[in-house]
């Protein structure tokens, strides 16, 4: 069977509806149904959006799919355009005669765009291994948690000198730091104001966007969430909080996450998860008290992405930058686990 992968639309909802009841009856994952992704769509003058791709037999029934997020990165410190990767969902999941269906996706993704990366992936070696056999390599990263340990007096007052405001959305100043932190890290994807109001809504009161200011200067900026549980299986009835996202030059990670940690335990959190692919980043937190808990985050590069930052690497440039915001970010498996889940009732999904 001659499997070709096509752009996502309206002729293709009943063969993907068919397909979902497939694989339900199998107890695996299907795809989207609605060919207009439910979350970042394309929208005139916003630099980022998600596309769905399907697979169809020569019959046009459909037999698996894959998402892009388009977005813009930082590569060197040289703009360019990269896509993250959700997927591929394969019949072959399902059924031994479709396994070659996820061959044929990673295929066509590596087609439109070279410069390919994914995140997350900490319970998928399954996905790790396919991307191999295309030659894409991996970094691991740790989750990071901070659990109840009480704050020192000096951690509860924050960094010294700092100032933290809360904002209702990203202004220029995000552009700012993205071009005075950008040359610091190999691979800065997003980050640009535009696109992390695209991410953050200023309408979705889950979010939290603390800018860190010293003498009226922007050293960088964190976005934050906490929530309270009931009953939780993991969690129990504590205030659980994340650092969904930050930025800045490295000299200033002491000061944005001290800021963002603190502000999140004065809020009443109770743990605290975080996760930066950047190592300066990541041993700051190990500083505060954070420690690796549970599965490690992978970042994945196609060939072409990890050549690029291979070069950059022999000449001594930093890590790339990614957080739990990137790729699916909020919208992925951590992010629904943990803020994603219906609250019961007296939960509040941000309560702070």
């Amino acid at each position: 069977m001659t499997i070709q992968v096509r752009a996502h639309d309206e002729r293709w909802r009943p063969a993907v509806r068919a397909f979902n009841a497939r694989m339900a009856a199998a107890g695996k994952t299907g795809f989207f149904e609605d060919p207009v992704p439910d979350w970042l769509a394309p929208v005139p003058d916003c630099p980022t959006h998600r596309e769905l791709f399907v697979a169809l037999g020569d019959d046009e029934r459909a037999h698996g799919g894959y998402v892009l997020r388009h977005e813009a990165a930082l590569i060197g410190g040289r703009p360019e355009q990269v896509a993250s990767v959700q997927g591929p969902y394969s019949e072959g999941a399902a059924d031994s005669r479709h396994a070659r269906t996820s061959f044929a996706l990673v295929k066509d993704m590596m087609r439109r765009r070279p410069r390919l990366y994914g995140w997350g992936l900490e319970t998928r070696p399954d996905m790790r291994e396919l991307f191999g056999m295309f030659r894409w390599q991996s970094w691991a990263s740790p989750t990071l948690v901070w659990w109840g340990v009480p704050l020192g007096r000096s951690l509860r007052r924050g960094p010294p000198g700092v100032d933290v405001t809360v904002e209702p959305d990203f202004g220029d100043w995000a552009d700012a730091v993205r071009r005075d932190g950008g040359i610091d890290y190999s691979f800065v994807p997003g980050r640009d104001a535009a696109t992390l109001n695209a991410v953050y809504p200023a309408d979705d009161h889950g979010f939290h966007r603390l800018v860190v200011r010293r003498d009226d200067a922007v050293l960088g900026w964190a976005v934050v969430g906490i929530r309270r549980f009931v009953r939780h299986p993991r969690f129990r009835s504590l205030r659980v909080g994340v650092i969904w996202d930050a930025f800045g030059p490295v000299r200033h990670a002491a000061a944005v996450l001290g800021a963002a940690h603190t502000w999140l335990a004065r809020a009443g959190a109770m743990v605290v998860l975080a996760s930066f692919s950047d190592t300066q980043w990541s041993e700051t937190l190990r500083r505060r008290g954070f420690r690796p808990r549970g599965n490690e985050r992978h970042l994945l590069m196609s060939p072409v992405l990890a050549a690029e930052l291979g070069r950059l690497a022999e000449t001594g440039a930093g890590r790339p930058f990614l957080t739990f915001g990137d790729a699916e970010g909020h919208r992925g498996p951590l992010g629904q686990a943990i803020f994603g889940v219906p609250a019961p009732p007296g939960a509040e999904r941000s309560d702070a």
